[in-house]
């Protein structure tokens, strides 16, 4: 039973007299006229000045529908601020698939709160990495939005936790009136990646004239999945054309001592001991053998994809009731479904080693080879064998999700005593229903080879309950919510030389629970090549702030906030921000804010552990001491408008983030320790309590630690945003603009006190899909509006990326002739070139350890041929660029192309048409 603390009374309280004060004041409050004011996100106040200290970047609904996006996360990735850690819905092999998310600032998931018209969201069911939670943009509804607002600096003094990136409002219509039904098919040049929406929008009332208004939008869209094979290199694995290695099945492994690799569908088996030469199991075409080894080629990227099927359903209701002209209630409702299916390489039989719970300090099991006995049918040298194999039979490694969202809010918003205010509950709740398939049981497997019932030559010998047993349904439904009370009440205290002096007060009583059950057999440690992630938490989180905005002169504009935040499991929070504006003249204006900011730990890094894989496998496991991270951010910037219809901002921006929650370090783990040991055996790992583990081969198969505060981060950069509108006479109106940010640094300070600098680089390699840290994005958009036409031409801009994992990799630094990198677990050879992390086939550097900058141009047009009625298309990527070659993340994710920032390359051209139409 929840048990009510003195805070949690006062909220209650106050919650109790707004309503009170304001229903009491309904029929005595001068309908006077209201103000032309808004709320800015990273602001309880409302203004007629939009530009704020803060940097913010609002994309409009007429922005939204001139990029040709279909979705929010679409619209999302073209935010230049997104960095280092964002999830793409193209990255499928990683721990969270079927989603998409935003990382402000290179920060991670987590560090960038994203809202709902103000209010949170509840987290997607799978965490990032197993260890991230997040919002998922694919559950968040298109057709809906009035427009997003993107606040670029640190928010916790207003929001709460997570907001140290910043902070991503979906703001949706709210008092809409009409109707509209609409609908777009898309595909690429290809023929594939079929994609289809439908939309229809009601909204009847006018809130002045009737008293209430209700709107109602329903979209639905389908979006099929495109082959990697029909790609290109992006779908093949022998890369020595590219003057690269050959990663298929059966040639020889790129940088390792230990042969050719040996997992494929035509079974290959080694001595017992998994020593000697590799002899296949099932003969091949004499053309698919590799001649370097003499084994059948088998090139595993034919069951991978670049684009997921995926397919989404999305309602949304509000409806609004006027009681008085100083009191209106609201209610909101959403139904948000998605639901994709992904399809990945084909399972092995033997890995790295498996999470065993409960033992923290004795976690792992690790398999020795899978055994071929000397008596099995398919086994013809008479003496037990080693088997690698990839089982066609049991189909990819395919997984599918369904994930449901339903969020209600309701709530009383009016004025009363010279107070704005807006009083709510909300009740959000998601619920995934996650299937993988093609995973192999590693005793069942075991045991139908001892007995002869699972068969490798003749796969149809083997009986379907036999399959079903090695390789079963693996279900589990992880659930997330929450549950708030909020009120929020603003005011105009007095008049300051320069305006009205705002006052802003509230509170937040907030219930979150997250329960992620592991997937099956993983906490038995049965099931080969899939991570485990497991947690289950709740907490009660309360906090109150307050704001205040003083215009101290017409030139001067001072702001200040605080908030406190108490959570049931850690502690307590105080978060300040202040911030400035100086404006001698009405064309110029100087802007800066310092915030502190603070992200909670999430359930996996209290009280759960996952388990993943890169090139062997990192175990973290959850640490319940953990304490919250903590950030300061500093923004300067420039305004200017130096011309009627054009507006300029410029803003530098610093965050410094300390008390890192990092997860097992493989760098800190394994230090100068011996990368090769004894099969089957485990040490201690250079840091206290992590061990190292090698597989039946002597390799390093996994490391493992706690979740610990170890780490920070210094990142700075800069944001450039211009905006121009001009008219062109009879030629129509031509408008622009351009978004631009570079990140001039991103220092992390590892556990042990290293510093590296990922700025640039293709670094950390084991956050999130490994997509790096580009210095550059930029986005260019050229409208022009004429008559019944308007035409839009968008350009896309990343910047190269150095094939490191982070500056100032040491280069031999133990004279061994190899540099190791412990995220790929790779000892590469040193040819005296300078510091790289892939090599060509000749051991020289390979494509100047550099990934080239990566431009595509858009093109939308909309025509008007009649009132009401628009037509419209749009192609992505016009002039088909192709995905640069990625050479460093084929090792680790066997992905030839970077899926952060090289999506559109591999999709190709897209071609989109559509219609609305308007009642």
């Amino acid at each position: 039973m929840f048990k009510r603390t003195k805070l949690s009374a006062a909220l209650l309280m106050a919650c109790g007299g707004v309503l009170l004060s304001s229903g009491g004041l309904a029929q005595a409050q001068d309908n006077t006229q209201k103000l032309e004011r808004v709320t800015i996100t990273g602001s309880n106040i409302k203004r007629t000045d939009t530009e704020t200290a803060s940097p913010v970047q609002v994309i409009s609904r007429e922005e939204i529908e001139r990029s040709g996006k279909q979705s929010i996360q679409e619209v999302l990735r073209g935010v230049t601020a997104d960095g280092l850690g964002s999830i793409p819905s193209s990255f499928s092999d990683g721990f969270a698939s079927g989603s998409a998310a935003v990382s402000l600032r290179g920060l991670g998931v987590n560090s960038t709160l994203v809202l709902v018209n103000g209010r949170r969201m509840t987290t997607y069911g799978l965490a990032d990495d197993g260890t991230r939670n997040f919002v998922d943009l694919n559950s968040l509804p298109l057709e809906a939005v009035d427009r997003i607002e993107v606040l670029k600096d640190g928010a916790s003094a207003i929001y709460g936790a997570d907001a140290v990136g910043g902070v991503v409002n979906v703001i949706l219509r709210k008092n809409y009136t009409g109707a509209s039904i609409g609908g777009s098919y898309g595909q690429a040049s290809r023929g594939d990646g079929k994609t289809t929406r439908a939309f229809g929008s009601l909204g009847f009332g006018d809130i002045d004239a009737d008293k209430y208004n209700v709107f109602l939008s329903l979209e639905a869209s389908q979006q099929k999945n495109i082959w990697s094979v029909d790609r290109g290199f992006i779908g093949q694995s022998d890369h020595t054309s590219r003057g690269y290695y050959d990663t298929t099945n059966g040639a020889r492994r790129p940088y390792f001592s230990a042969g050719p690799t040996s997992n494929s569908p035509y079974g290959v088996t080694r001595s017992a001991t998994g020593g000697g030469a590799r002899v296949n199991v099932i003969p091949c075409a004499p053309s698919a053998i590799v001649p370097s080894t003499g084994l059948c080629g088998y090139n595993p990227l034919v069951e991978q994809e670049v684009q997921p099927a995926l397919d989404r359903l999305n309602f949304f209701g509000r409806g609004t009731l006027q009681f008085s002209p100083s009191l209106t209630a609201y209610l909101e409702v959403g139904y948000f479904s998605t639901k994709s299916k992904a399809n990945v390489t084909l399972g092995a039989n033997n890995d790295g080693g498996v999470f065993v719970p409960g033992d923290p300090f004795n976690p792992l099991l690790v398999h020795s080879f899978m055994n071929l006995p000397a008596g099995h049918p398919d086994n013809t040298f008479g003496v037990d064998r080693s088997l690698f194999i990839r089982p066609f039979e049991l189909g990819g490694r395919d997984q599918t999700t369904d994930n449901e969202v339903l969020r209600l809010v309701q709530g009383l918003q009016g004025t009363g005593f010279g107070w704005d205010f807006d009083v709510g509950a909300s009740y959000i709740k998601s619920r995934l229903k996650n299937q993988n398939f093609g995973y192999i049981r590693y005793d069942v497997m075991q045991a139908a080879l001892n007995n002869g019932t699972y068969r490798i030559t003749s796969p149809s010998l083997t009986a379907p309950s036999v399959l079903a047993a090695i390789s079963p349904t693996l279900e589990n439904t992880p659930t997330s919510s929450i549950k708030s009370i909020d009120f929020k009440a603003s005011r105009e205290l007095m008049n300051l030389p320069g305006g009205a002096l705002g006052l802003a007060v509230g509170g937040e009583l907030r219930w979150e629970a997250a329960n992620t059950p592991p997937v099956p057999f993983t906490e038995t440690a049965e099931i080969v090549g899939l991570g485990y992630s497991a947690f289950n938490a709740s907490r009660r989180v309360q906090a109150v702030f307050g704001e205040l905005n003083a215009p101290v002169t017409k030139w001067l504009e001072l702001n200040g906030a605080l908030r406190y935040d108490r959570y049931s499991d850690f502690g307590s929070s105080t978060t300040p921000k202040v911030g400035f504006k100086i404006k001698p003249i009405d064309q110029f204006a100087v802007r800066g804010t310092y915030s502190e900011a603070f992200r909670a730990p999430g359930p996996a890094e209290t009280g759960g552990s996952s388990f993943g894989f890169t090139t062997f496998g990192i175990l973290s496991q959850g640490n319940p001491n953990i304490q919250p991270e903590t950030a300061k951010s500093y923004t300067l910037g420039l305004i200017a408008e130096p011309l009627p219809g054009t507006s300029a901002t410029l803003d530098y921006w610093k965050v410094d983030r300390k008390n890192e929650i990092v997860q097992a370090d493989p760098n800190s783990i394994i230090g100068s320790l011996p990368t090769t040991g004894t099969p089957l055996s485990r040490i201690s790992g250079a840091q206290p309590n992590t061990f190292i583990y090698y597989d039946a081969n002597g390799d390093i198969g996994t490391v493992t630690g706690f979740y610990r505060n170890a780490a920070k981060t210094k990142t700075d950069g800069v944001d450039l945003e211009l905006r121009h509108r001009m008219s062109l006479g009879e030629a129509g109106k031509l408008s622009t603009q351009l978004n631009w940010t570079h990140v001039n640094k991103f220092q992390r300070t590892d556990p042990d006190g290293n510093t590296f600098e990922y700025a640039g680089t293709h670094g950390p390699l084991v956050q999130s899909a490994g997509g790096g840290s580009p210095k550059d994005r930029m986005s260019l958009t050229l409208t022009l509006d004429r008559g019944p036409w308007a035409v839009t031409g968008g350009i896309n801009y990343v910047g190269p990326i150095k094939m490191i994992d982070h500056k100032g990799e040491t280069t031999d630094p133990d004279g061994s002739g190899t540099i190791h990198n412990s995220n790929t677990g790779v000892d590469y050879p040193d040819a005296g070139q300078y510091n790289c992390g892939v090599f060509d086939t000749s051991g020289n550097v390979y494509g100047g350890c550099k990934l080239p900058s990566f431009t595509t141009f858009d093109l939308f047009a909309r025509w008007t041929p009649m009132k009401n009625l628009d037509v419209n298309f749009s192609i992505q990527n016009l002039f088909d660029r192709k995905a640069p070659f990625d050479p460093y993340l084929v090792i680790p994710y066997a992905i030839n192309y970077n899926q952060t920032w090289h999506q559109s390359g591999a999709v190709g051209r897209f071609l989109t048409v559509g219609a609305k139409y308007s009642f």
